[in-house]
């Protein structure tokens, strides 16, 4: 409050940087105020501070020519009524740095001559079939399109055009139909990339339609709309059927007359009714994803020819339902009303959906949704339909003078409201102009323009001008200098579908493909080393396993009873991701994790505070009463061979190796102790055992041995350094034993054979 304008507002010179370019300002629908920028650049750019950047490196030099002629007069039209603020900016001629293409006309028209008598459909469709053989021209002399610059000579490369160099740009939704038709007649790949076009797709009008039917059991338009769509496949017949000779009726919830008989009627209400029943528990986007799955209309994406493209459609809806749904919370009546809004025709929404990565298509986009993209070859499409000013018979409007005005229908209005409308009126002229502007400067090297309009008794008033018309009045007189981008009344070549195979596949093939696919399927992407071990039974709580005493061993266990004590830390599993953090990559025992813990946080060369790292690490393991066990077992690991050479040299603790393997499995492991000896890395795995019998653990490191083989090949694999030396240090009650593995190579040679074909799972 109290504050001035911000046009009184001194600003310090080179404190304020304002950039834009408003003869692309194009979003008045959303309350964006070009006489602001204006008025700016009034208020700011004098005395030197504007500066105006009039070089083009987007558009060959042909195409920007014909631009500046057609825009300096159009944008430089005087006004038919007295404008408060300013509404059109002075239009700056561009300068083109790029060259004229060698191969196709740089700028050319469809619809040069005024079409006789017709419906606006038919006008359309004539339009729409001289884009599609605007299409095949292009692919037929394999128009020039920019690849670049040569490096050596900086000179502009070219190659032949594709179709995913093309795109058709329209000013709003209604003439996508007849753009499909034509495309699809001739062959054509073809996508629509704005989300206000895939709304009215065909797979996704009856996707909406059948939920429409859902919520509403009362809207038989649509009910009987979804039953005819290729998601319920009933025919006219059965509908008749249903209807006059049985007397059935279309609400599904309502019971049926005794006189309806079963079939794809009867069932399609059933299936409406069940889902009605559960939208009250169902978000709109598990509804749309259910019917999709259930009716399957992805795989009734074969029969449209563009698959992916259906695809791609419906996975943006269904992600857009669930984006919707969790902003809003809504039910499936709102987020139909919702959609019913975004693929209305006064919608134009800026937002593009992504195509696939490798689909070469035609490309079918709104001229919003375009705005800072550019293009090979762009073509103007849908240009004759005249502009609609007020498409809701209930207008506010909130003139800048001030006050409000308001029209309800043409019975009751403001005098505010009709002091404003030709004002209105004359303001979004200037803002189709400017769109036209953003259209034709998409461009790189072609540009078509269609100029497919009706004949007119008399010239319309300016607002009222088509766009084709504002085209042909930008041309004026240079209409005779521009070729035809096709021959009139050519019409694209028609190609005929190959009907699908009707014999099934044999049996046999098909099912030693799926049973091959599945396989695959189960297959883990990794492989932990430990499931690499021969015993693969599930760890036991075992802390018995080492204590003061001299248990009895036994050389096994069986396949049908528990494992032994002794063996538990054997039998160690792939690494639970849910684990604590301090017991990621430890398997066994309480005991023998603690042990462990202890080993990775003390100084291996001077172990002070081993009592108070054992102590941490028992309370941990919730076993503080064998903190003096545990800290006998980390004491003799100490005094091992292996870790005093460890210890005086460079050495890594508990270390996390992985290497890709043939087939492109990952094999991954935790290491107790890596470090670098004169003849290569030796690797270090400690063992908690409750007996130093030779032959136990003898028949223990056998068990370890694909383990081992493990977490060689993952460190050759990855430091690129040869690997001298796998060593089992087993810790028990009565010493220390290292034991290494002595067939290091073949060990790991049966590893790499047992996860490229999976056979670990068998092992494991």
């Amino acid at each position: 409050a109290g504050e001035a304008p911000w046009h009184d507002v001194e600003v310090r010179p080179g404190h304020l940087f304002v950039v834009g370019d408003p003869k692309q300002s194009i979003y008045r629908f959303r309350r964006a105020d070009i006489s602001l920028f204006l008025q700016a650049k009034d208020r700011y750019g004098t005395d030197g501070g504007l500066v105006s950047l009039t070089t083009n490196f987007r558009t060959g030099e042909p195409i920007i020519a014909w631009v500046n002629d057609a825009f300096a007069e159009l944008m430089s039209e005087g006004t038919a009524v007295e404008l408060p603020v300013a509404s059109q900016p002075a239009y700056e001629a561009l300068h083109a740095v790029r060259p004229t293409p060698p191969i196709g006309p740089a700028v050319s028209v469809l619809g040069r001559e005024q079409a006789a008598e017709g419906t606006a459909a038919e006008l359309r469709a004539s339009e729409a079939l001289q884009v599609a053989a605007t299409v095949a021209r292009v692919r037929a002399e394999g128009w020039s399109v920019g690849d670049g610059t040569d490096p050596e000579t900086g000179e502009a490369r070219w190659r032949p055009a594709r179709l995913g160099d093309i795109t058709v740009l329209v000013p709003a939704r209604t003439s996508l139909p007849f753009l499909e038709d034509a495309l699809e007649s001739a062959g054509i790949p073809y996508r629509a990339e704005s989300s206000s076009l895939v709304y009215v797709s065909r797979a996704i009008r009856d996707l909406l339609m059948c939920a429409r039917a859902i919520d509403d059991p009362t809207d038989h338009l649509a009910v009987v709309s979804a039953l005819r769509s290729p998601l319920f496949a009933c025919g006219d017949d059965d509908l008749f059927r249903h209807k006059v000779l049985q007397r059935g009726t279309w609400n599904h919830l309502a019971p049926q007359p005794d006189a309806v008989e079963p079939g794809p009627v009867l069932d399609g209400l059933r299936y409406l009714a069940e889902l009605h029943r559960q939208r009250h528990w169902r978000s709109p986007a598990e509804l749309l994803d259910r019917i999709a799955r259930d009716r399957r209309l992805f795989e009734l994406g074969f029969a449209e020819g563009r698959t992916r493209d259906v695809w791609r459609r419906l996975r943006f809806v269904i992600d857009q339902a669930r984006e919707w749904g969790e902003a809003t919370n809504g039910n499936l009546r709102e987020y139909l009303q919702w959609v019913s809004r975004q693929s209305s025709e006064g919608a134009r929404v800026a937002e593009a959906v992504l195509p696939e990565s490798d689909d070469d298509a035609v490309r079918i986009m709104t001229i919003h949704a375009a705005k800072g993209l550019e293009f090979p070859i762009t073509i103007l499409s849908g240009m004759s339909t005249a502009p609609q000013s007020w498409p809701s018979p209930a207008q506010v409007v909130f003139p800048s003078r001030g006050g409000v005005g308001y029209r309800f229908g043409k019975a009751v209005t403001t005098d505010e409201f009709e002091d404003w409308k030709p004002i209105d009126e004359q303001m979004a002229f200037d803002e189709r102009v400017r769109l036209l502007y953003v259209a034709c400067t998409r461009a790189k090297d072609h540009l078509v323009l269609s100029l497919q309009r009706k004949a007119r008794s008399r010239a319309a008033e300016p607002a009222k001008r088509t766009n084709a018309e504002l085209l042909l009045a930008g041309c004026g007189g240079g209409l005779d200098d521009l070729p035809d981008a096709v021959e009139l009344g050519l019409a694209p070549p028609t190609v005929e579908r190959a009907a699908p195979p009707t014999a099934p596949a044999p049996f046999d093939e098909w099912r030693a493909e799926l049973e091959g696919a599945l396989d695959r399927g189960a297959r883990p992407t990794t492989v932990a080393a430990t499931a690499l071990t021969a015993e693969g039974t599930p760890d036991v709580a075992a802390d018995e396993v080492v204590d003061g005493d001299d248990p009895t061993t036994t050389p096994g266990p069986s396949s049908e009873s528990e494992p032994e004590p002794s063996e538990a830390g054997l039998h160690k599993r792939p690494r639970d991701l849910d684990l604590p953090p301090w017991l990621k990559g430890r398997y066994g025992t309480a005991v023998g994790r603690a042990v462990h813990a202890t080993l990775q946080t003390i100084d291996l060369a001077n172990p002070t505070g081993l009592a108070g790292a054992v102590a941490a690490q028992c309370e941990a393991e919730a076993i503080p009463d064998r903190a003096a066990e545990v800290e006998q077992l980390a004491r003799q690991a100490l005094g091992t061979p292996a870790v005093v050479a460890a210890a005086a040299g460079p050495h890594w603790r508990e270390v996390y190796a992985c290497t890709p393997t043939p087939g492109g499995r990952l094999l991954e492991g935790y290491i107790d102790l890596l470090y670098r000896s004169p003849d290569g890395m030796v690797i270090v795995d400690y063992k908690t055992a409750a007996t130093n019998d030779p032959a136990e653990l003898a028949r223990r490191v056998d068990g370890y041995r694909l383990q081992g083989g493990a977490y060689a090949l993952a460190v050759r694999a990855t430091t690129g350094e040869a690997v001298a030396r796998v060593c089992f240090a087993f810790l028990t009650p009565s010493g220390a034993v290292e034991i290494d593995l002595d067939d290091v190579d073949a060990a790991v040679a049966e590893v790499e054979s047992l996860v490229a074909s999976g056979s670990e799972l068998e092992t494991a």
